[in-house]
């Protein structure tokens, strides 16, 4: 595996871990507050912006994972008829001409207000509310970064998106894995 696909691979592992923690947390919080709510008639804002805040950054994670397994959604009616390689050509050109601008201005338009929040500690809208809503907003600027990573890691692939089978794990990551 070339030196390209290990940080791929890195990138890809560590996203998919958080999303799965985060949607184990999403759970639990949202269950926690259901039940607190109608059971005990308690009302728990914190825990509630906890929920919500891990949503937050679930669906924000969700678009790098979805992206890296190529399983996100696209227009097939002119893709369903073309071959591999022409697939993976329009895949490049579609990287280089619309994605990676559009990240760029994303992060180029929400880097002032992502400062800010850092400046001020931003946190809940709620009176009493989860502090850390700064965290939370950071999220974008890292997906956009992470997103055009990958996406220079598909050009680098000649549009091919990454498959994640066990024998395309890099080696020492197969071994540090099972160490553990």
């Amino acid at each position: 595996m070339l030196f390209p696909d290990k940080i791929h691979y890195l990138i890809h592992s560590l996203v998919e871990k958080i999303c799965t923690y985060l949607l184990i947390s999403l759970i639990v919080s949202e269950i926690s507050t259901v039940l607190l709510r109608y059971i005990y008639d308690v009302g728990f804002l914190k825990l509630h912006d906890f929920a919500l805040y891990s949503f937050s950054v679930l669906v924000v994670m969700s678009i790098i994972y979805t992206y890296g397994r190529n399983n996100h959604v696209r227009v097939d009616v002119f893709r369903e008829k073309q071959q591999p390689k022409m697939q993976q050509l329009v895949d490049v050109i579609s990287i280089v001409l619309f994605l990676i601008p559009f990240f760029f201005l994303t992060l180029y338009w929400v880097w002032p207000d992502i400062v800010y929040a850092w400046q001020i500690t931003e946190g809940s809208r709620e009176t009493g509310g989860l502090p850390g809503l700064f965290i939370v907003k950071s999220s974008l600027p890292l997906m956009c970064i992470l997103m055009i990573a990958q996406s220079l890691f598909i050009i680098l692939r000649r549009g091919q998106f990454m498959t994640f089978n066990e024998e395309d794990k890099p080696q020492n990551l197969v071994n540090t894995q099972e160490a553990v």
